[in-house]
């Protein structure tokens, strides 16, 4: 697979993921929408041709404008984690924390992963150094 094919694959599984948790069905009631603001791809090992693989797709922290995805490609033949991607799903025209309220199992939000932090103080300092270039 090529490097474009693994964010097409990706869509898809974020996709599968708003269907499955009713999330997305949430923001248009509230009516929002979701658009990627940032996303980040590690590429471990290839996947050859032909070897099944799987997508796993995990909310891993939300604040009040944005949900944070963590999504693997997983070979089934070997379980070996070959690529993992971070995203930042910007939410628009509603409240993220009011929307998880409404999942019990997110009454209480998770600490947020160092690896996020790390992550997202990358992103705030190449928005800095755009903002000065202006």
């Amino acid at each position: 697979m090529n490097n474009a094919r693994y964010l097409r694959e990706l869509d898809f599984a974020r996709f599968h993921f708003y269907a499955l948790t009713g999330i997305y069905e949430k923001i248009r009631e509230r009516r929002g929408g979701a658009v990627q603001g940032a996303s980040s791809v590690r590429y471990r090992r290839t996947i050859p041709i032909f070897h099944p693989y799987k997508i796993q797709t995990k909310l891993i922290w939300w604040d009040d404008k944005a949900i944070y995805l963590e999504q693997q490609f997983v070979t089934l033949t070997d379980g070996f984690v070959r690529a993992v991607a971070m995203s930042k799903q910007c939410i628009t025209n509603c409240n993220v924390m009011e929307i998880m309220k409404t999942y019990p199992e997110a009454g209480k939000r998770p600490e947020m992963p160092e690896e996020l932090k790390l992550w997202l103080d990358a992103i705030e300092v190449s928005s800095q150094k755009l903002r000065k270039d202006k």
